[in-house]
């Protein structure tokens, strides 16, 4: 009887093709990414889910990581809308999870750090977008705007000053009614648009150990 080592078949090629070397993405890493689907302020509700698609490869020390493409999954964690008479609408995502082409998923904590249509001033710590607004500036400018065109109109109508000032003090409070009955703009992220994320903690990929089937055996050869 002879004695020969063999190595099996393998059916994992797939997998192991598609395996990263250890390698850390640190916090702080910014990833681009493509919405993909429209969230709105005025309709979100805390714990509604997301998806966007990143657009630009994630890349350490020349090896792509998390190629475009990957998924990135996320939540509301925050939604407001503004008031009529002051407040500014207010929309929180964050991201917990990628998934990469070849289904290998990791969980990740993320804010949004930039948003297609929005000033980074108007971006919290948290990753809090906010809308334009504040409907105490928008009464005064309309109680301004009212008092003018009211004073034109009256002095038109008797010829005097004082028709003036009576068409001002109509024109006013008809200027400020109009603004109390304005919101301030939702905020929305448009499916499409442009968003970058920040990671708030380490991202880790361990090049996974090789499967059990991937040692070599001892099979008894018989005779002929």
């Amino acid at each position: 009887m002879k004695w020969k080592w063999i190595l099996p078949v393998l059916f994992t090629g797939a997998l192991l093709a598609d395996t990263i070397d250890e390698v850390v993405i640190p916090r702080k890493t910014t990833i681009f990414i493509t919405m993909g689907r429209t969230i709105n302020s005025k309709t979100a509700r805390p714990g509604d889910k997301f998806f966007a698609h990143v657009s630009v490869p994630v890349t350490m020390n020349d090896q792509v990581i998390i190629p475009g493409g990957s998924y990135v999954l996320g939540k509301v964690v925050f939604s407001e809308r503004a008031g009529r008479v002051k407040g500014k609408s207010r929309l929180q995502l964050n991201w917990d999870t990628v998934i990469l082409p070849s289904g290998v998923t990791r969980k990740i904590v993320a804010v949004v750090a930039g948003a297609e249509g929005y000033n980074t001033d108007k971006i919290d710590e948290k990753g809090s977008v906010e809308g334009a607004g504040g409907q105490g500036g928008e009464v005064a400018k309309g109680t301004t705007k009212g008092g003018a065109t009211g004073g034109v109109i009256g002095g038109l109508a008797t010829g005097s000053w004082k028709g003036a000032g009576v068409g001002a003090a109509i024109g006013g409070g008809a200027g400020a009614l109009l603004s109390l009955f304005q919101r301030g703009d939702d905020v929305i992220m448009v499916k499409g648009s442009s968003l970058t994320i920040q990671l708030e903690d380490d991202v880790r990929f361990v090049k996974p150990a090789p499967p059990p089937g991937e040692k070599l055996l001892k099979v008894k050869k018989g005779n002929n």
